[in-house]
C-alpha cells in the first residue's frame, strides 16, 4: 500500500470519527424543533426549514470543532431564551397570533437581547477569535429562537437578530477598546 493511499484512508477514518462524534449534537436540534412544533399553535414549512438548518449547523459546528464547536453550548442556551418567549407570552393570555403583534415582536427582541448577553458573556472569556465565536453562537441562537418567533413571520426572526445585535455589540466593542 502506498503512503498516499494510507494517508487518505487515515484522513477518512479521522473525519468519519469526528462526524460520528458530532452527530449527537443534532439531537438537540431535533428536540428543540419538536418543542417548537408542540408549543406553536400552527406549524409552517418555515419552522421545519429553520429547524433542519439549525440541526445541520449544530452537527457542522461539532464536526468542525475549534471555536465553532465551543460556540454550540452558548448558542443553544442563548437560543432557548427567544424560543421560549412566545409560548410564555401566549400562556399569560396574550394572543400573539391574531391580536397585538407588536408586543410579541418586542418579546422576540427581548429574547434575542437575553441571548446576546449570554453569548457576549461567554465570548469575553476568549482570548482570540471572539468575533467568530459571537457570529457562530449568534447564528445558532437566531435559528433556535426563530423556531417559535417565526410565528410572527420574518419580523419575529428579525426581532431576535436585532436583539442579539443590540446586546452583543456594545459588550464586544467596549471589550476591544
Amino acid at each position: 500500500m502506498e503512503s498516499s493511499e494510507l494517508a487518505r484512508r487515515a484522513r477518512w477514518a479521522y473525519e468519519k470519527g469526528r462526524l460520528v462524534r458530532a452527530l449527537p449534537l443534532g439531537g438537540y436540534g431535533v428536540v428543540l424543533m419538536l418543542c417548537a412544533v408542540m408549543l406553536s399553535s400552527r406549524v409552517s414549512v418555515g419552522t421545519l426549514v429553520v429547524g433542519t438548518l439549525f440541526t445541520a449547523l449544530l452537527v457542522g459546528y461539532g464536526w468542525w470543532g475549534g471555536v465553532l464547536g465551543r460556540a454550540v453550548v452558548p448558542g443553544v442556551l442563548g437560543g432557548v431564551m427567544p424560543l421560549l418567549v412566545p409560548p410564555v407570552v401566549i400562556a399569560t393570555g396574550h394572543v400573539c397570533a391574531s391580536g397585538c403583534r407588536a408586543f410579541c415582536l418586542w418579546a422576540c427582541v427581548g429574547g434575542g437581547m437575553l441571548a446576546g448577553v449570554l453569548i457576549t458573556r461567554a465570548a469575553v472569556k476568549l482570548k482570540e477569535e471572539r468575533m467568530r465565536f459571537v457570529f457562530a453562537a449568534g447564528a445558532l441562537a437566531s435559528l433556535c429562537g426563530a423556531l417559535t418567533c417565526l410565528l410572527y413571520g420574518m419580523s419575529g426572526v428579525i426581532g431576535v437578530m436585532t436583539g442579539l445585535a443590540l446586546a452583543s455589540t456594545p459588550g464586544l466593542v467596549l471589550r476591544r477598546a
